[in-house]
């Protein structure tokens, strides 16, 4: 059994580096420490229980720090010849595949397209066209590093987006995966039952 828990400690701190988000990998490496501080504690490894227990109270500390950060949000509309929209779409085309096979800017009619500022940083990007009464989503990507659900939080849960898209009742985003539909809901949108695949939440 002690050596059960011992790789499954090796395992979480692998799993951990692993992963580019840092609230995660942070979440994971505490999980790892502490899961070796018992290891050490049954085979009396003392060393390895004090560097362990040391470890957990850094990723504690950390995490605390994250969670308790403020960050500043803000939309960005911008142009479909602007640069940066290009140069964001194309670093980040293999992520944005995976998620949204179809999407393709220069087959939707009249896009509109905002990108998402945290810190100042652009690190989302919504595009969507307008077709009463939905707002239909075509791109919602947020880089890898900034998936912790914030700026999707932030994009659709505005108090503003009833005077941003006044005139508009839901917005309304179609889901190619199982993950993707599993986001969706955690957003609060609904599956809608005479369309399988749609999903919509109220503005």
């Amino acid at each position: 059994m002690p050596e059960l828990i011992g790789y499954l400690a090796s395992a979480l701190v692998a799993v951990s580096l692993l992963t580019s988000n840092v609230l995660r990998l942070r979440v994971l490496n505490l999980a790892g420490a502490v899961v070796f501080v018992v290891y050490a504690g049954l085979t009396q490894a003392w060393p390895v229980l004090t560097v362990n227990l040391f470890v957990a109270c850094i990723d504690l500390w950390h995490i605390i720090v994250l969670r308790s950060k403020k960050d500043v949000f803000k939309l960005m509309q911008v142009n479909t010849d602007n640069p940066l929209l290009a140069n964001f779409l194309a670093y980040h085309a293999r992520g944005i595949w995976q998620f949204f096979p179809d999407f393709d800017l220069a087959k939707l009619k009249e896009p509109r397209c905002i990108f998402i500022l945290r810190n100042l940083l652009p690190v989302g990007l919504f595009i969507y066209t307008e077709e009463k009464p939905d707002i239909n989503v075509h791109l919602d990507y947020v880089a890898e590093d900034y998936r912790d659900l914030k700026s999707a939080r932030y994009l659709f849960n505005r108090p503003q987006n009833l005077q941003t898209f006044e005139g508009f009742s839901h917005f309304a985003a179609s889901s190619g995966s199982d993950k993707h539909a599993q986001y969706l809901k955690r957003l609060g949108f609904q599956e809608d039952p005479a369309q399988k695949g749609l999903f919509r939440k109220q503005i």
